[in-house]
């Protein structure tokens, strides 16, 4: 009885997700139960008086909490909103050495035997080891707050209760409906990019970059208090993607760290139960972005765990809101003290639990959740002897930070597979598994200069904008369930140059065919001419006309404003690749692109027309091209432009 009831709340839409709130609601009650208990056992920070003194407990060697004494300098007011900062100055023979360390973020902080609040802040390049508290009263109101999985959809993650409760899939029905129903609600930075323009693996990452207020830079950096910055610890990176990490993860706190970081094998010990993973109280706390043949996990404290949740960090890791990233217990392995900045040297132990909340006192995490992750699959070809072609990683699944994490694994799998930086031409297979969509195929052929590991080249996959689609679409909340690339590298400059191109006359007839001689160059050869016979449209008759010749990446196609995620990924299929001469005939004409299609050669009545229709949504006109494929032995580049003055009437 009992399993035919489950089966049935399985499969009822409304009756999961109520299950699933309910649940919720349960375990937020549990939680609040604990906080009350704990409540007795915290001090507030209006009690906090200079002079007191206290201690506090952080992970300096291994997993167990070590003791560290503390004397509280003063209390801080109004250092964020609603929210102070006690001063204080530690004493520990590590402390004395590294003064702020990085990765201590969360120690908790006790004074009268009671807690107070979490170790959390520091100065950049200071002398004395004094560090800023965020107090445990808005740490612990950030650990009330319910989580609502609808916004876990939106952001592309469905992290799942350990009981196996949580929705896995959205029903295929409710899919449907969404994708009939039409969207007038237009997002900024994306409508226009649902497979109309090249976004990148690293837009959605940048885009909510510049939204964060600027870091302290220069002479200032050293006047103002900051987090206590989060390792980010990198096992099986090199140096050059390293820096690439460094370079987008930096404006949100993160330190990408190379020192190691990889998870280690559990050990194999006979005779012994393995005791199931756990938090303590001042026990390092990783998160998971990372995990597998390359690893990347964040490193901080945890400051009190209640129930089945627990605060940590005492300050944001990202302020993501409601991220729901995977996390783990930690291993510190040594504390590397810096005259800029110290910071704990540490690595992932055992996946547990999910990051519910990224606020501005502190980091919540639920053990009864298991954070979603994706599998990505890197499969590197034509590199003969070398020692690893496979690449097998599990990805943290987020809308801005899954494309980010996805490219920087392929940049390093590639810079450690194929290190060589001569020139290469490259072909990339991509399979993008979407929840509702299937399995979604696109091949791109590419260029690079010096190495194929050139994060500019390598962005521009499609497969990037296919995730992007997914996670940024106004249609249907879509998630990114899994990405296999198989990537085959051929060195050498197989790539071909277009230099010019020239036609006997500017003056051409109506509907006739005029001959374009194009100069072509391959490296380390003598240059050579290729005719390319164009038509001229009957109806460019007594206008000038533009020929552009270009390689089929660098053509910019005038595709429908899409009607639904469906439309959204066709725009990103559609399209040359690298091996590819495309003419396009730039015409006098307009067309407008509208909701579905695109009309094309329109008078200028029906232009007013068609764009008067519909204010509130208005059609986009463009530049109306006549266009030509011709296949190409080689990958072409650089481009070429002639112009061309259409004759009233054919000459007789």
């Amino acid at each position: 009885m009992a399993i035919a009831r489950a089966r049935e709340i399985a499969q009822n839409p409304c009756a999961l997700r109520s299950l699933l709130t309910l649940l919720s609601l349960v375990l937020g009650l549990l939680a609040f139960g604990g906080l009350a208990h704990s409540a007795s056992q915290t001090l507030d920070v209006a009690q906090v008086r200079p002079g007191m003194k206290g201690y506090g407990l952080t992970v300096f060697r291994g997993t167990q909490p070590e003791r560290f004494d503390v004397e509280v300098i003063d209390v801080l007011h109004n250092f964020r909103p609603d929210q102070d900062l006690i001063l204080i100055r530690t004493e520990h023979p590590i402390l004395e050495k590294a003064l702020t360390v990085g990765g201590m973020s969360g120690s908790p902080v006790y004074l009268e035997g009671k807690l107070v609040g979490a170790y959390a802040y520091g100065w950049l390049f200071g002398k004395e080891p004094i560090a800023g508290v965020t107090p445990i009263a808005n740490m612990l109101a950030e650990m009330r707050r319910p989580i609502d999985p609808e916004l876990w959809r939106a952001l592309g993650t469905q992290p799942r209760a350990l009981a196996g409760l949580g929705p896995r899939q959205h029903p295929k029905s409710t899919q449907r409906a969404r994708a009939r129903r039409p969207s007038s609600r237009r997002v900024a930075g994306l409508d226009d990019d649902l497979g109309l323009e090249r976004r990148g693996a690293l837009q959605p990452l940048r885009s909510y970059a510049r939204a964060r207020a600027p870091r302290a830079l220069g002479d200032a950096a050293g006047a103002r208090l900051f987090e206590a910055s989060t390792p980010l610890m990198l096992g099986g990176f090199d140096d050059r993607t390293t820096e690439l990490l460094a370079q987008e993860l930096s404006p949100f706190g993160l330190l990408p760290l190379q020192a190691g970081g990889g998870a280690r094998k559990p050990a194999q010990g006979k005779g012994k139960a393995r005791q199931a993973p756990r938090f303590v109280d001042g026990g390092a706390i990783g998160v998971s972005l990372l995990r597998g043949d390359i690893n990347a996990t964040a490193i901080g404290t945890v400051t009190h765990v209640a129930g089945q949740r627990l605060v940590a960090f005492g300050h944001p890791m990202m302020n993501a809101g409601q991220p729901a990233l995977p996390t783990s217990t930690a291993r510190v392995l040594h504390v590397l003290a810096s005259e800029r900045r110290s910071f704990k040297i540490a690595e992932p132990d055992e996946p547990l639990g999910t990051l519910i909340h990224d606020r501005q006192p502190a980091i919540v995490v639920d053990t009864s959740f298991e954070a979603d992750t994706l599998p990505l699959t890197l499969r590197i070809h034509g590199v003969p002897g070398a020692p690893r072609t496979r690449w097998d990683v599990r990805v943290a699944s987020q809308r801005m930070l899954t494309p980010m994490l996805t490219f920087s694994a392929l940049v390093n799998a590639l810079s450690v597979t194929a290190a060589e930086r001569n020139d290469v031409v490259f072909e990339a297979h991509s399979k993008v598994e979407l929840e509702g969509h299937g399995s979604i195929e696109v091949d791109d052929v590419g260029y690079s200069q010096g190495g194929v590991a050139n994060p500019m080249a390598l962005s521009q996959l499609r497969l990037f904008d296919v995730m992007g689609a997914a996670y940024g679409n106004p249609f249907e909340d879509v998630r990114v369930l899994g990405v296999e690339i198989d990537l085959t590298v051929r060195f050498g400059r197989e790539v071909v140059t277009l230099v010019d191109a020239m036609v006997a006359s500017k003056e051409v007839d109506p509907g006739s065919d005029v001959n374009v001689y194009l100069t072509l160059r391959r490296y380390g050869e003598p240059e050579r001419m290729r005719i390319v016979r164009v038509p001229i449209p009957e109806s460019a008759a007594g206008e000038k006309i533009e020929l552009v010749f270009q390689p089929g990446p660098a053509v910019k196609l005038e595709l429908p404003t899409p009607d639904d995620f469906v439309q959204v990924l066709d725009n990103v299929r559609t399209g040359y690749d690298a091996r590819t001469l495309v003419v396009s005939t730039k015409l006098p004409s307009r067309g407008l692109r509208l909701r579905g299609h695109v009309v094309r050669d329109l008078p200028g009545s029906a232009l007013d027309t068609l764009q008067l229709a519909n204010e509130s949504s208005p059609p986009a006109p463009f530049v109306t091209h006549t266009r030509r494929a011709i296949a190409m032995d080689e990958v072409l580049v650089g481009s070429a432009r002639v112009k061309l003055e259409v004759r009233q009437e054919p000459l007789r």
